[in-house]
């Protein structure tokens, strides 16, 4: 008994689905190849829907003429509501990169107050955020083009360090700092910098950084990880099918060299799905 299966290629039509069907993309002329970086780089950009608990920095301040529209932001973020409104209007292009994203993995919300369209009305000062797990970290409202203001980084510092930890790089003499520009031109060049707070610690790119192509670095390492995964999962299935086969002749195998599956995949269970026999087997599951 062998296994016909394509498991990386069930994971890419997954992908495909929720980039074309839930987010309105156009993939039809994407290679497959390419789906995963997309598929991330959508992913990374569009905040699930979910509730969190808001956190303000010490600095913290709205000035008065956008109290209205923070306030209406404050109520999506605190009810589980979709934030794609208050996000830039690029969200709608697969392709664009959001280069502070990736390097501080830091978003930045409009604040305005009626809605144009699929978007909020937009505002020339912005909110940057920080987004982890259940929680929507406000670092401060910031004008326009501040994209490379380590301001921003010194506030998630001093008021989240444990949060963003696991990207302090120890040991490590700083050279003179970067000035903004000279980071906006790292970043136009798919370049990654550290950057050094004023009591001395140094990060890694905490959005992750970029490879020479632009693609975010977890973007690329996700993709050969569930390479090598679904790989494994694909072999452990076949190794099982012999233990299968009185389950495959209840429902009407009779003896034929290949089982078709195809791979079915939830939040936490990946299970392989034999259409052909109305069979279906559990291969990992995240609560076990």
């Amino acid at each position: 008994m062998k296994l016909k299966s394509d498991f990386f290629g069930d994971w890419v039509g997954l992908q495909k689905d929720i980039l074309t069907n839930h987010w309105g993309y156009d993939v039809s002329l994407i290679p497959d190849d390419e789906i995963p970086f997309l598929y991330f780089n959508a992913e990374q950009r569009r905040p699930e829907a979910k509730v969190r608990q808001l956190v303000l920095a010490d600095t913290f301040s709205c000035p008065q003429n956008l109290v209205t529209g923070w306030e209406r932001l404050k109520h999506l973020i605190e009810s589980g509501q979709d934030l794609t409104s208050n996000l830039s209007k690029l969200i709608n292009n697969l392709n664009n990169k959001d280069s502070m994203l990736n390097d501080w993995g830091v978003h930045h919300f409009h604040l305005g107050e009626t809605m144009e369209g699929d978007f909020i009305k937009r505002t020339g000062p912005l909110l940057f955020a920080l987004l982890i797990d259940n929680k929507f970290y406000a670092i401060g409202i910031f004008e326009h083009g501040s994209w490379a203001d380590q301001d921003i980084v010194e506030i998630i510092h001093r008021n989240w360090s444990s949060v963003i930890e696991k990207y302090q790089i120890k040991g490590v003499v700083s050279s003179t700092p970067l000035t903004e520009q000279e980071r906006l031109n790292l970043r136009k060049v798919n370049g990654n910098s550290l950057v050094t707070v004023q009591d001395g610690t140094t990060y890694a790119p905490i959005g992750g950084g970029v490879v020479s192509a632009g693609l975010n670095v977890q973007a690329v390492m996700s993709k050969d990880r569930q390479r090598v995964f679904l790989r494994y999962l694909e072999e452990y299935l076949e190794s099982q099918l012999e233990n299968l086969r009185t389950t495959f002749e209840k429902q009407g195998y009779n003896g034929e060299p290949e089982l078709e599956a195809r791979l079915d995949i939830t939040e936490s269970e990946y299970t392989a799905v034999f259409p052909k026999y109305g069979i279906s087997a559990l291969l990992f599951s995240a609560n076990k």
